[in-house]
């Protein structure tokens, strides 16, 4: 297998976002912008008060069953918000499936020419890793306008504050605090959602494997990344700082993946591993979790954390793709990202 490569690609940066710039917004993937209105609504007034202007797609609110549009129509979608030039940041409106689709349609090259905010999580992770590698553009593994946007009375502040940090400020983004708070109440969309949601204690990130690594941060939903497996849009994750997530809570499917993960030689490749908070929160404090680590990724010798806000979680925190970053797993655990995301000019170095 290949060394890690100890130094990282350097990223073509986007343009700081500051307070009255313009989010373009799109649906890659569910239609659930046109399917909860009043959800919708919540998230664009959110945005706009919080100082920024929004611009549509024109398909972006498509609802052709699983998916908001054909994969034309959500490309052209990402294209058009891609080439206009008042747009300084995209967000995409929630996560889904069908993202993979848009892979092969997507002009890189545009997107190079191009180069702004790309923000998102879930299966939206399949555009950032394919326009990572291809376009080589810093976009982010962020919060999405419907799931947190769209929470009443606002984004949550760690997540807002996270953002702003990450996308508004181009010196080193520097450590990164963990929240004490999760939340895990449901409330459904545009029938209970009209107070903001219970925050309880979260369980403390933990560490599965103690050590110390400097590598370049590259954030996936666990599920979107294997999909890419096999294909010309799985990255190079040589010298990488890999946080990943999922959606699923049952300890059996997260050993598959990360043996999968194996399989495809990505312990051979990475420096450090991070694994997102779950939605079962007792899979947060389960006592084998580490056990699972070390079969999984048996041989992996790089430093190992769970419970990462990462991803379907509330709060949320930002991870920016090629920025270097030094992670800590011992007696103190600490991210820090050594790198800003954004420049002042968005020009390449």
């Amino acid at each position: 297998m290949d060394e890690p490569d100890p130094s990282p690609p350097a990223p073509l940066l986007p343009h700081a976002l500051r307070r009255g710039d313009v989010i373009g917004l799109c649906s890659p993937s569910m239609p659930h912008a046109a399917r909860f209105p009043r959800r919708r609504t919540r998230a664009i007034g959110a945005l706009e008060a919080a100082g920024y202007r929004v611009r549509e797609g024109r398909n972006w609110l498509k609802d052709t069953g699983h998916t908001a549009g054909t994969p034309e129509e959500r490309v052209q979608d990402l294209h058009e918000l891609f080439a206009d030039g008042e747009v300084r940041a995209i967000m995409t409106s929630i996560g889904g499936y069908n993202a993979n689709q848009l892979l092969e349609l997507l002009d890189y090259d545009l997107i190079r020419r191009h180069p702004k905010l790309l923000i998102g999580y879930s299966d939206a992770t399949a555009l950032l890793l394919a326009i990572w590698k291809r376009a080589r553009v810093g976009v982010v593994m962020g919060p999405q306008l419907l799931p947190q946007w769209g929470e009443s009375g606002g984004c949550l502040s760690y997540t807002e504050a996270m953002l702003e940090r990450t996308v508004a400020d181009s010196r080193p983004i520097g450590d990164i605090p963990f929240p004490e708070e999760q939340v895990l109440e449901f409330l459904a969309w545009d029938c209970d959602d009209e107070r903001p949601r219970r925050q309880d204690r979260a369980a403390p990130v933990r560490v599965l494997r103690e050590g110390e690594a400097e590598g370049f941060l590259i954030g996936a939903n666990l599920d979107t990344l294997l999909r890419l497996a096999g294909t010309d849009f799985w990255p190079d994750l040589r010298g990488a700082m890999l946080l990943v997530e999922t959606a699923g809570s049952d300890v059996g499917e997260v050993e598959a993946q990360l043996t999968h993960l194996r399989h495809l030689g990505v312990f051979d490749q990475i420096v450090a591993l991070g694994l997102g908070r779950f939605t079962d929160p007792a899979m947060d404090r389960l006592p084998e979790l580490a056990a699972v680590v070390d079969r999984a990724a048996r041989g992996f010798r790089g430093p190992v954390l769970s419970g990462l806000p990462l991803g379907h979680t509330d709060p949320v925190m930002c991870v920016p793709f090629g920025a270097r970053a030094v992670l800590h797993a011992g007696e103190r655990q600490r991210l820090t990202v050594l790198d800003p995301a954004v420049r002042e000019d968005g020009c390449m170095p």
